[in-house]
């Protein structure tokens, strides 16, 4: 099976080349510590994000299969998934299909109105023989108490796509924002397990999220109009979406990967999603050490129609990156003309998480699944202020020659008034690994949700939590525990170990997680849950919410 590594070959060589050394710890320790981004770039359509084919391993989740679920009532927890398929071949053969990688977000004229999705493996690819991902928008006209699912039609081979989305065997990525008048845009990429085609998709719903419309596609490579492979040396990854409320513009970023590099790229509709602009690259060139070696892009809009995207970046002295100091930051970029030309703001210095051998990727001690430090933005559709956070692992312990003893993921969070100041750093959490986090505003009211280690704390167990914050950025309350009990994130997606050769259960929960909040300040986190749903089916990956009222005096 063919990945991205292989697909981007030529660029992979480019970067890993480079022989990158992230300074990451501060100033004062001078502590090399982890790779620069640049060289953990490309991780979308790896196998470690497909069931596993290889014969005799099985993914735990088998070992619940006619037993009992160990895991107890999950109300006030609400699981999204409705009519979920049981998985006919591989590794998971028996379990629940999963759902990871979440997405969500409310209407702004109707905050009971709220749609999420996720990496959904409810259908069978007939091409590879598996259950592979496609795009499944949830919808909830009551707050998030029920859901109704709705499959994006055309999006994937197994959802009947026709021409160039034809040759695309999964989707990923799922990105959902609210436009005015009952709009809804999901945005994916589509990818080929197969070649190396890679789209970038938006549907579109005008009802709120009840049907919707055929992709539109803002970027292909890879493939032509009829789905026939093409050599390419790009790849569209990591896109996310955002509306002007006033204009009802929509903005589309994403990562372009190449050989010489991964900028962050815009493109815009302004017909409602029918037609998009050629992309414009936010970041392209080498300009006071930023360079083009980029990923986890995150747009949003101001009331002002101001265009944010945070994105992380590796920042060098020169462009191969080998010198002393050379960094990742966690950067903002900032456009007042409607995505044509952008400032790029350093915010602050990101330390990314060591690199597992075993499973190629960054990862937390004791865990198999992959982790990244992007940033996440939410705008105050009130006030305007922004409110930025990621994780990253600054404060892991390190041997003195840079290998990681235990990590220590924290939380970090930041705001701003107009996208170029910024606050010190208030940092979140415990003194467990805190991962995966969100953010959401309304009304000078903010919420940081995240996963956390901290109520198992000699274990692998996640929780899912979250903490309040005040405009400056500054923690309201302690962390506050979501899930009502410790969960086993190693369910599904299971590998062999590059360097054991062992079997490593869990080694894909998705990249992130998600929360939203309406006009009426109540959040909805939306996060990958490892129960299933007690007393329906076994444990599998499941997406999961709760309705949280952050309203001032009694709820």
């Amino acid at each position: 099976m063919r990945s991205k590594f292989t697909l981007l070959a030529v660029a992979v060589l480019v970067l890993s080349a480079l022989g990158l050394i992230a300074q990451a710890a501060t100033a004062a320790s001078g502590s090399a510590k982890n790779p620069l981004l640049s060289t953990t770039l490309g991780e979308e359509d790896d196998d470690a994000t497909a069931i596993n084919l290889a014969p005799a391993i099985s993914a735990l989740c088998q070992s619940f299969i006619g037993n009992p679920n160990p895991y107890g009532p999950t109300a006030p927890n609400i699981d999204e998934i409705v009519g979920d398929t049981i998985v006919s071949t591989g590794s998971q053969t028996g379990c629940s299909s999963a759902q990871n990688e979440t997405t969500i977000d409310t209407n702004p004229s109707n905050p009971l109105n709220v749609v999420a999705g996720a990496n959904d493996y409810r259908y069978f690819n007939s091409r590879e023989g598996r259950n592979d991902s496609s795009g499944v928008a949830y919808t909830s006209f009551d707050g998030g108490a029920t859901w109704t699912n709705v499959t994006l039609p055309k999006l994937t081979f197994q959802t009947g796509a026709t021409g160039a989305l034809s040759d695309m065997d999964g989707a990923g990525d799922p990105a959902v924002a609210f436009g005015p008048n009952k709009t809804v845009y999901y945005a994916n990429i589509a990818f080929s397990r197969l070649n190396g085609g890679s789209a970038i998709t938006v549907n579109k719903s005008t009802d709120g999220g009840l049907t919707w419309g055929d992709p539109s596609i803002v970027q292909l490579d890879g493939a032509d109009s009829s789905g026939n492979p093409l050599p390419t040396p790009y790849f569209n990854d990591k896109e996310w979406i955002a509306v002007d409320q006033r204009t009802g513009t929509v903005y589309v970023t994403w990562s372009r990967y190449g050989p010489t590099g991964s900028p962050i790229v815009v493109s815009k509709s302004t017909d409602g999603g029918h037609t998009w602009s050629p992309f414009v690259e936010v970041n392209g060139n080498f300009v006071n050490g930023l360079t083009p070696y980029s990923s986890g892009s995150n747009p949003k809009v101001g009331p002002n129609g101001a265009l944010y995207i945070a994105y992380e970046a590796s920042i060098c002295k020169t462009l191969d990156c080998t010198s002393a100091g050379d960094h990742d930051e966690t950067m903002v970029a900032k456009s007042t003309d409607g995505g044509a030309t952008f400032t790029n703001t350093q915010v602050a210095a990101n330390y990314d998480f060591p690199t597992d051998e075993d499973t190629g990727r960054p990862g937390l001690t004791n865990e198999n699944f992959r982790i990244n430090s992007f940033p996440q933005l939410a705008i105050d559709g009130k006030t305007g202020k922004l409110y930025l956070t990621w994780a990253d692992d600054r404060n892991g312990q390190y041997t003195p020659d840079g290998q990681s003893i235990k990590t220590n993921g924290d939380v970090f969070l930041t705001t701003s008034q107009n996208g170029n100041a910024w606050t010190p750093l208030a940092q979140l959490g415990t003194s467990s690994d805190e991962v995966y986090p969100a953010v959401a505003a309304y009304n000078s009211r903010a919420i940081v949700t995240y996963y956390t280690r901290t109520y198992d704390p000699t274990g692998i167990g996640l929780d899912y939590a979250y903490q309040t914050v005040d405009s400056g950025g500054a923690p309201t309350s302690g962390v506050t525990r979501i899930t009502t009990q410790t969960e086993n994130p190693q369910v599904q997606f299971v590998g062999i170990g590059l360097e054991s050769g062992q079997i490593l259960q869990g080694e894909f929960i998705g990249d992130y997680t998600a929360v939203a909040m309406g006009s009426d300040q109540v959040a909805h986190p939306s996060w990958t849950d490892f129960r299933g749903n007690p007393g329906t089916n076994d444990p599998n990956q499941d997406a999961y919410t709760q309705a949280i009222s952050l309203r001032p005096g009694p709820n």
